[in-house]
């Protein structure tokens, strides 16, 4: 009965079932509370007594928990010293770019850079970190200006077809998600080849740092991806795992399958389940535990240091009717729960930015960009956004140095 009543949600909603992934995820959520059937699965983690011991076989360090102190920091250190050497100018300076997740609004990000590096003064990151659409911008962002054009290729021409198609039949008896992301995978297979690889573990070995966050479903918490350190092992499975890294930070719980990663505890094989990196964190830079003024003391350096936090979605407030359905109150709650997640997110790194000697600058979609799109992935939509953020970066005027008065405050194009 309660299947049925899925079926019929889906069939009166096909409409917004293109334009809204929060109502796919509601979608989702409700398939899962009728109690329609389910898959099994295998290999799952075992109790929490264990679990964080839970490893990638034949990689080392790749890989931390975003809510504790690395176990491997003090390595981590003294590698940096070892890269100081490498690069003096990580003495110098120390710029932060977090990306955070948006869908297709992470084309104001992909134009925004391209207008900041024509600008001239787009600085080579020593930290980039992505979450959801963020992370399948990081790597391109981290490697530089050179592969703006490969941004705006994917966020003006890409349809949602190209993206997953949409199967909302198979989560009625089981399946895991009501998208196939095959199209998604095919994408990101096309550009993380070997080719990329070599130019990250090249900048990895000069010091900089490229992490991508996902969520753990089971352990419901951040999982940080030393990206640069899977490039630089000469692991032969390197890049199908950072395929799987920057797949499993995209997927939209409900709309994609949960990415299984295969892990080693106690010596025997169990699979973890994980979810887009929005889930736990919207935009990140770093885990609070880590305390950089401490470390730099140790390390003798007084670096420049900024944060530079784009996001791919408006920040303030939007006004909105809602209409007395429960589809809409629902996919309405979602999308507000998902903007002060973000909010939330933002506030936190503010106070890092303060408590460990940041310049905090931050750029959103501007609040007067009132284009609707067709789709999930509407290149038209993009298009028009893309070039909303290539001029907000081209002017330089578009970086906001505090919160403040986050819900009025526009940026000034």
């Amino acid at each position: 009965m309660f299947c049925v009543q899925a079926v019929s949600l889906l069939a009166l909603k096909k409409i917004s079932l293109k334009q809204s992934l929060p109502f796919l995820l509601l979608i989702g959520i409700t398939i899962s509370m009728a109690g329609c059937s389910t898959v099994g699965r295998l290999h799952p983690a075992p109790a929490k007594a264990s679990y964080h011991k839970a490893h990638i076989s034949g990689f080392q360090r790749i890989r931390s928990w975003g809510d504790q102190l690395p176990p491997f920091i003090e390595s981590v250190i003294e590698e940096r010293r070892r890269k100081l050497r490498v690069n003096p100018a990580l003495a110098r300076r120390n710029d932060v770019l977090a990306l955070s997740g948006g869908g297709a609004d992470g084309a104001y990000g992909a134009g925004f850079l391209k207008g900041w590096s024509e600008r001239g003064d787009r600085p080579e990151f020593t930290l980039v970190t992505g979450v959801s659409t963020g992370a399948l911008i990081a790597p391109f962002a981290y490697l530089g200006s050179s592969h703006d054009e490969t941004l705006k290729r994917f966020y003006t021409e890409t349809k949602t077809s190209q993206i997953l198609s949409i199967e909302p039949l198979a989560a009625l008896f089981g399946g895991a998600a009501l998208g196939d992301p095959a199209p998604l995978i095919k994408t990101i297979k096309k550009q993380v080849n070997a080719k990329l690889l070599r130019a990250i573990a090249r900048e990895h070995q000069r010091g900089r740092l490229l992490l991508i966050g996902t969520t753990n479903l089971d352990a419901q918490r951040q999982m940080i991806w030393n990206i640069g350190e899977i490039a630089s092992s000469g692991h032969p499975e390197a890049a199908d795992l950072i395929r799987k890294i920057l797949l499993a930070s995209a997927s939209i719980p409900g709309v994609f399958p949960p990415v299984a990663f295969d892990v080693v505890i106690d010596g025997k094989r169990y699979q973890e389940l994980h979810v887009d990196g929005g889930v736990t964190h919207e935009i990140f830079a770093y885990p609070a535990s880590i305390k950089v003024k401490a470390i730099e003391r140790r390390l003798g350096i007084r670096p420049k240091k900024t944060f530079w936090l784009l996001r791919n979605t408006k920040i303030a407030a939007e006004y909105k009717s809602v209409k007395l359905g429960v589809t809409d109150i629902a996919e309405r709650s979602i999308s507000t729960l998902i903007k002060y997640q973000g909010r939330g997110d933002l506030i936190g790194l503010e106070r890092l930015a303060q408590r460990d000697g940041f310049a905090f600058r931050l750029t959103s979609v501007p609040e007067s960009f009132q284009e609707k799109p067709k789709e999930i992935f509407d290149p038209l939509y993009m298009k028009k956004l893309y070039d909303v953020g290539y001029k907000a970066g081209l002017s330089g005027r578009a970086w906001r140095h505090r919160l403040g008065d986050q819900f009025t405050l526009k940026p000034r194009l």
